[in-house]
Formats: structure tokens, sequence, C-alpha cells
């Protein structure tokens, strides 16, 4: 059998014998029966599903987040008038 590190991904067999992987970061699946472990379909899947989790990343924060109100006030001119201590350590 195969051994395939992949980084990102958690590759284990289940309580059943079972393998499975998950990409650690979304949860997304790659389903082992449609791509052997090692296969070029498992590793364009791995591929994509890290380009979607990047994609997601570089979004950044959406409105009505506690992420979205964070980069609103650092927006804001209040924020633009505070001491340079101040701003560096409320980042």
């Amino acid at each position: 059998m195969t051994h395939v590190r992949v980084k990102g991904f958690k590759i284990f067999k289940d309580r059943h014998g079972r393998m499975r992987c998950y990409h650690r970061a979304t949860g997304h699946k790659i389903d082992l029966t449609e791509a052997p472990l090692g296969s070029a379909e498992f590793l364009a899947q791995c591929e994509t599903i890290r380009a979607i989790a990047v994609a997601q990343k570089e979004k950044g924060p959406r409105a009505g987040t506690l992420g979205g109100l964070i980069k609103g006030y650092f927006e804001t001119g209040h924020f633009a008038n505070l001491a340079e201590a101040t701003r560096r350590d409320y980042r």
C-alpha cells in the first residue's frame, strides 16, 4: 500500500479499516474509491480543494461578523487619529 503525505490533508485509516482523507482547514472530503491514494486524480482533487481554501482565505472577513466589524473599525477616521503606538497595539 502506498503512503502519500500531502500537506494540509489528514489521511488515516478509520475504525472500520477504510482509508479516509480530509482537508484540515475546510473539512472537504476526498472519496478514495473514486480517486485512490497516490493517483493523478487524487492529487488533482487535493489541488482543487487547496485552491478553494486559498480563495476563501483571500476573500477576507464578511460584513456582519466580528472580523468584518474589526476591519471596518480599522478603516475609520477615529482609528487613524489614534497615536501610532495605540494603533500598533490594537492590531
